[in-house]
């Protein structure tokens, strides 16, 4: 059984929207506007995958419910499995391979979105209490130095 990390898996997801958060003259970070739309649009088939994780694996969903649900959602094109033009073909094909890699690798979805929220929420905790003395670099380096351990194993000594 694969083991997948929050620390390393939520730290991937955290690091693209880290570099999405506005700077001074930057509404979107580092990225221009047409990668910022790029980053949500990984954000949203990021969070459509969480819910086919979970449906599939609890059994709310079959193989095909859950690939009509990401065509729809993550393809933005709705019912495009019953159609034949090489459009439909092409994001019905997409959903089928990525719904298939889901269905043998539970939990690995959740543990990105996890993972980083884990980390939001400690980043958030770092700041208030090192106050105005809070260093964005200080609580990356620190946090990079705990390596793969689950934030929840570190938090109270962090």
């Amino acid at each position: 059984m694969w083991s997948d990390s929050l620390a390393a898996e939520g730290w991937g997801l955290y690091a693209e929207e880290l570099m999405a958060e506005p700077v001074a003259n930057r509404p979107h970070g580092f990225y221009t506007p047409a990668e910022y739309l790029y980053e949500l649009q990984g954000q949203m088939t990021r969070a459509v995958r969480v819910r086919v994780d979970v449906g599939i694996h609890t059994g709310r969903m079959t193989f095909n419910e859950a690939r009509d649900y990401f065509v729809e959602h993550a393809e933005l094109y709705p019912g495009a499995c019953g159609l034949t033009d090489p459009d439909a073909r092409a994001a019905c094909d997409t959903a089928e391979r990525a719904i298939y890699r889901y269905s043998k690798w539970p939990t690995q979805a959740i543990a990105y979105n996890l993972g980083k929220n884990a980390i939001i929420s400690l980043r958030e905790e770092f700041r208030k209490k090192w106050g105005t003395a809070y260093s964005p670099r200080t609580f990356h380096e620190r946090f990079m130095r705990m390596g793969t351990v689950p934030v929840v194993f570190f938090r109270d000594v962090f």
